[in-house]
């Protein structure tokens, strides 16, 4: 039981943390980054001039984080998923506009128009943006249980604000990814056993498009293949079936080594820039799935800004879900 509530608290303190630390270098290329901070970034460090963070302090997150603490204090508050609720909540955050930091203008449109009653479909608002699908880690602790059940919750949180099949799939992906990796289904210590989990994801996607890009993970995965090779065959922009595989990539490379996949995770910029807080968020997720909070530098944790908001709502979660399993 102990293992499961550090396993929980770990995943939502890895997302929040990867967030932070890659916000500061999101779109900024390499040879900017090492410039200005004299290398890869491995603490808090103040957003560079040219990222859209710049303004922020070192220790706070983005909105991705902000998304994913509101689901959670639904979820917490109603016991369960609450389409509903989530929606209620997001739209005061929509409305207290000083309080956002770089929000996807999707998003915004998204909620402006469900707020009147107003199906974004119908105006033709769709977005492949990984950041539609980030809140997808909630839902794969609250199930984590039932991985299939995981994925069935995550599309509907998903899909709720951003419309699409990428978005689709990609959060039954990442809801059954953070369920496996609490219930270690998969012994990822063994190489076989990652590419089995890899495998085990792919049915969770509709369309042979994306089933291939967890083909080419897999073949990274053989060739042990560098981040900047990764980052050159998956790419590591915002969307889904880019910044989703890559970060599955790197998480699966340093399993031996989890805080050096966070690095890569944080510094995924490459040559051109990258969507960095995203990718941060979705391996620190992953590496907290799997090995509970007590992988992440003390440190971190305590200058991460909410950090103890977040360990108590994961605490939260934990409980309602046990409590929810008991019940069954």
């Amino acid at each position: 039981m102990q293992i499961l509530k550090e396993k929980f608290k770990g995943a939502v303190l890895g997302a929040a943390l990867g967030d932070a630390l890659g916000k500061s270098v999101e779109d900024i290329v390499e040879e900017e980054v090492y410039e200005f901070y004299g290398g890869r970034i491995e603490s808090f460090v103040s957003p560079h001039p040219s990222s859209p963070a710049y303004g922020q302090l070192p220790e706070e997150t983005s909105d991705e984080t902000t998304i994913m603490r509101i689901l959670l204090e639904s979820v917490v508050t109603k016991k369960g998923l609450d389409v509903r609720d989530f929606l209620n909540r997001l739209i005061l955050w929509y409305e207290d506009e000083p309080s956002h930091r770089y929000p996807d203008p999707t998003l915004l449109r998204a909620i402006d128009l469900l707020s009147r009653g107003i199906n974004p479909t119908s105006h033709g608002l769709r977005s492949d943006s990984v950041e539609g699908i980030l809140r997808s880690v909630v839902v794969g602790l609250f199930h984590y249980y039932n991985p299939e059940l995981a994925a069935e919750g995550s599309k509907l949180v998903s899909l709720l604000t951003h419309r699409g099949q990428a978005i689709a799939d990609g959060s039954a992906v990442l809801g059954a990814s953070v369920a496996y990796l609490v219930l270690e289904e998969f012994d990822l210590t063994d190489f076989n056993e990652r590419i089995r989990f890899v495998n085990a994801l792919k049915r969770f996607v509709s369309e042979r498009r994306f089933e291939k890009v967890l083909d080419l993970v897999q073949e990274l995965l053989f060739e042990q293949a560098d981040l900047d090779t990764a980052i050159r065959n998956i790419g590591n922009g915002s969307y889904v079936f880019e910044a989703l595989p890559l970060a599955l990539f790197i998480f699966l490379s340093n399993v031996d080594s989890p805080l050096e996949g966070l690095w890569w995770g944080v510094n995924s910029y490459g040559e051109f820039g990258g969507d960095t807080d995203s990718i941060g968020f979705l391996v620190g997720a992953f590496t907290g799935a799997y090995f509970g909070k007590g992988v992440f530098p003390r440190h971190l944790i305590e200058g991460l800004e909410n950090s103890e908001l977040y360990e108590d709502l994961a605490q939260k979660l934990y409980d309602i879900t046990e409590n929810m399993i008991i019940r069954r």
